[in-house]
């Protein structure tokens, strides 16, 4: 027995718990009418196994419930897992709370704490259920993701919904929504057992012992390759380091003790060192400098010697200027000497008894001028001295500049034929490293026998694993289970009194559903008919699924949750009692009967590895069906939630 329901709960935010048990390893009946909560159920369970999103309908549940949980019994231990409800406006809630003990009573609402999350609780239920840490395999010429297979992968065979037990379209649980069909297929060889529990090991196994074939291969042939080609690579990069001057001999083609001779020097040739010691600062930048500075110079004195010349130029112009009122007065004859006899006038020379106001500005103006004459004679031979001092540096500069850039120029120029010798020095560098590894790598005396000998070690194991994990292998063992589950869906379809049962029935593992293997070909479940025909296959699949897992020891759930597999003949609008009088034709009221005992006789035989939880509208009203009813009847005032919950709410 492997992880059957015990109990499901649900915890008020009155504080106070709904408990809803069931048997283990027998088929569990919830009835009622509509809108009770039955359908809940399954959504519940699959919310605290790790459901991505809380699918519980809006309504009563939803208002009044805190916490969702389920108590699951293992052979040796109970797991209780309580999840907390989503917060308004949000899918789903993370926060768990785990016990795992040897028996477990259902803690109260004041007793449950966030002690861990959903995907601690899922990691544990992967490792307690023993899926084995398996990863899918992806053709080469596909581009899905693998899947790192887990406890979820298992809950396609363990639910069947309202709206996916009499779907024509689909088989498996959730096979409806995005990605998941193609999950279903890479998974499903894994939990049939198709691919073994250590695939996953192999394939690591397989993958290492062909990366050791491919290193001993490499070397084998290195050495082969040294062997049968090494002299002409050596030829070949004797020749290269005859090419870059690195080699100076004539022979190109020596023996290969020669050859071996000769690499030995050349790999251990170093550029030539200058024995000229470093110089802290250097020459060219010292030079650079110093050529600034001296064109800076030249720039100063260039503009002093403008400017003194400049300034001669504007004593020329004054000494002009004043020498030309000289003349003016000179020619019009006021004076014959300026320098007159006191008391005699030197326009009229007529005698005065004092010199007239006239005389004194004359005298005066003509001594100016003659006072600014003689300042213009005295400055001249300075300011000659101090141009031709100009000139006489300016032109020592321009010959100390012109040696400069000389000097730098010719620094410039052994620069690069510094550069070509350190290029060439670089050539020689790189074929004397490859000569280095040329003579580290090669032995033409080494022996290969023991590399063969692991090689051929290594062959067998290569080709058993392969043979193995043969994708082509794989399929054929999955089709040979499908083969043998076919076996008891096509007993099965027969005691239903399935539509084309005469034929062999199995499940088509490509297109994920049930056909009718026909003379006249397939014939797949959206082609059988009607809705009872659906539901009776979904029901026989799964079961038959159930038996495989229980007989081959899968790891997956014993348990199948099975919503309303009746709803084709209790139409939603007719259904109150659940009796099967309330179905019209006696066929459909034997078929419903039918469906029932088969579903107790299969869980019987499978005792007590298989338990079904059954949430329908019918209530036959036989022993065998009434014993199997848990939990009160849910009609009337009696639902999953009791009416207080939410009248308390409402006040």
């Amino acid at each position: 027995m492997t992880m059957q329901i015990s109990a499901i709960s649900l915890y008020g935010k009155n504080g106070e718990r709904r408990d809803v048990e069931f048997n283990i390893g027998k088929v569990n009946v919830i009835t009622g009418a509509s809108k009770k909560g039955k359908s809940s159920l399954l959504d519940i369970v699959e919310y605290c196994l790790g459901s991505s999103e809380c699918n519980v309908a809006v309504g009563h549940i939803k208002k009044t419930v805190d916490w969702y949980a389920v108590l699951l019994q293992f052979a040796d231990t109970q797991v209780f897992i309580a999840r907390a409800a989503p917060l308004p406006g949000v899918k789903s809630n993370s926060t768990s709370h785990l016990l795992v003990e040897k028996e477990i009573t259902i803690p109260n609402k004041d007793e449950l704490e966030a002690s861990t999350n959903i995907d601690s609780v899922m990691a544990f239920l992967t490792s307690k259920l023993g899926v084995p840490e398996q990863i899918t395999e992806v053709p080469l010429d596909q581009t899905r993701s693998e899947i790192s297979i887990s406890f979820k992968h298992s809950k396609y065979y363990l639910f069947q919904g309202q709206d996916e037990i009499a779907a024509k379209k689909f088989l498996f649980h959730r096979q409806a929504e995005p990605h998941i069909p193609q999950a279903i297929k890479d998974t499903m060889p894994y939990f049939l057992g198709a691919a073994e529990d250590d695939r996953l090991s192999d394939i690591q196994k397989l993958r290492s012992l062909k990366q050791d074939r491919t290193r001993l291969y490499k070397k084998l042939n290195e050495i082969e390759s040294l062997k049968g080609e090494g002299l002409e690579k050596g030829y070949s990069l004797l020749a290269e380091a005859a090419e870059v001057g690195l080699y100076r001999g004539s022979n190109l083609v020596p023996s290969e003790e020669e050859l071996l001779d000769i690499f030995k020097k050349l790999s251990r040739w170093a550029p030539h060192a200058d024995n000229v010691e470093d110089q802290i600062d250097d020459p060219l930048s010292k030079l650079e400098q110093e050529y600034r500075g001296l064109n800076e110079k030249k720039q100063n004195i260039r503009v002093k010697l403008r400017e003194a010349k400049e300034y001669v130029g504007t004593e020329d112009h004054f000494e002009d200027a004043v020498k030309i009122q000289e003349l003016r007065l000179q020619s019009i004859g006021l004076f014959k000497k300026y320098a007159a006899d006191d008391g005699v006038c030197p326009v009229c020379n007529s005698v005065h008894e004092g010199p007239t106001r006239i005389e004194r500005i004359i005298t005066n103006s003509l001594q100016s001028l003659d006072k600014k004459l003689e300042g213009v004679e005295r400055s001249r031979p300075r300011l000659t001295t101090y141009i031709s001092t100009l000139e006489d540096e300016q032109k020592k500069l321009a010959v100390k500049i012109k040696s400069t850039r000389n000097s730098i120029e010719s620094i410039r120029s052994e620069s690069i034929e510094l550069s070509r010798e350190a290029d060439e020095d670089l050539r020689k560098a790189h074929v004397a490293g490859r000569i280095s590894l040329y003579i580290d790598s090669i032995n033409w005396q080494e022996d290969t026998r023991p590399i063969e000998q692991k090689i051929k070690l290594l062959e067998p194991q290569i080709i058993e694993l392969e043979e193995k994990l043969d994708p082509e292998a794989l399929k054929e063992r999955l089709d040979t289970q499908l083969s043998c589950i076919a076996e008891d869906m096509t007993e099965w379809a027969r005691e239903l009194k399935l539509e084309h049962s005469e034929y062999r029935i199995r499940v088509d593992h490509n297109k994920l559903t049930v056909v009718a293997e026909t003379p006249h070909g397939l014939i797949p479940l959206n082609n059988m008919g009607s809705g009872e025909n659906w539901v009776g296959y979904h029901l026989v699949a799964y079961l038959a699924f159930a038996k495989w897992f229980i007989e081959q020891n899968r790891p997956v759930g014993r348990f199948i949750f099975l919503d309303q597999p009746t709803q084709v003949y209790f139409p939603a609008d007719i259904a109150i009692t659940g009796s099967l009088d309330e179905i019209q034709k006696d066929e459909d009221r034997q078929a419903v009967k039918s469906m029932f005992q088969w579903i107790f006789k299969v869980v019987e035989e499978l005792s007590p590895n298989l338990q079904v939880i059954i949430t329908d509208h019918a209530d036959i009203d036989e022993e065998w069906f009434q014993d199997a009813v848990r939990d009160v009847k849910w009609r009337g005032d009696d639902a999953l939630i009791p009416g207080h919950w939410y009248a308390e709410l409402e006040q």
